[in-house]
């Protein structure tokens, strides 16, 4: 099982970049846009405007390297190294961070009681550390309740806690937290980025969305429950449209 490796931050910086265009397609994509405004100019009425709005489309395409058609139907660059390193068919990315108002000790400590982890994380139903030191988790898909095994790959107290799936686990999947202190004393930044393989590819990634179980939506809303919990001592009892608040 691959681990993410590097510094982790939000969606759109280096660990995981909005760009899924090889430099050859960026390419293209400004010439063939450059081509169609030149044409637009000598174009006149409607056939004029959307010829340049189309030119525009594609010349922004080539320059900021992200195409948001291809990304629906397939993978960023990056995701498929991780796909090729871990032995998947497919992999997404998720990336995401929140500030919380406590000190980075106290944050990750009670971040690191991965047994009391059902208490915020959503999906997640219970936790237990076997004999060998393995996790097991029974997590809960759309399908229902799913058991699964997972290790702690790497570990430094209060900076770094990454977790992947065992080889053969139901859930594949890897999640790599950095704790960092917050700029200006504003407590703890939690960096946190998981990889898994998506059933049914991409466009399963997608279709878990319909039902608020796609694991960027999760990942947000679970972040959110842990601040609430450390800054407030309880989790707010909002649950997300189409699921059920936990006991």
């Amino acid at each position: 099982m691959s681990d993410i490796d590097g510094n982790l931050a939000p969606p759109g910086t280096r660990i995981a970049p909005r760009r899924n265009l090889k430099p050859v397609e960026r390419g293209l994509s400004v010439a063939a846009g450059s081509v169609i405004g030149v044409i637009a100019t000598q174009q006149k009425g409607t056939a004029g405007v959307l010829m340049g709005l189309l030119g525009s489309l594609l010349v922004a395409r080539g320059v900021t390297g992200a195409s948001p058609a291809k990304r629906l139907i397939g993978q960023r660059p990056d995701e498929a190294e991780i796909a090729k390193a871990a032995g998947w068919s497919s992999a997404a990315l998720v990336s995401r961070a929140v500030t919380i108002n406590a000190p980075r000790e106290m944050v990750y400590r009670q971040f690191r009681e991965i047994q009391r982890w059902p208490y915020w994380a959503f999906n997640v139903e219970s936790v237990r550390i076997r004999r060998d030191g393995r996790l097991h988790f029974v997590s809960i898909d759309p399908t229902g309740p799913v058991e699964w095994d997972a290790r702690i790959t790497d570990e430094r107290p209060g900076e770094l806690l990454a977790i992947a799936s065992v080889p053969g686990s139901k859930v594949p999947t890897t999640a790599r937290y950095e704790f960092r202190d917050a700029v200006g004393g504003r407590g703890t930044e939690i960096h946190a980025a998981v990889a898994y393989r998506p059933p049914g590819g991409s466009m399963g990634r997608y279709a878990a969305k319909l039902t608020q179980r796609e694991p960027g939506i999760q990942l947000r809303r679970d972040l959110k429950r842990f601040k609430s919990l450390i800054e407030t001592g309880e989790i707010a009892t909002n649950s997300p449209q189409g699921t059920v608040p936990k006991a």
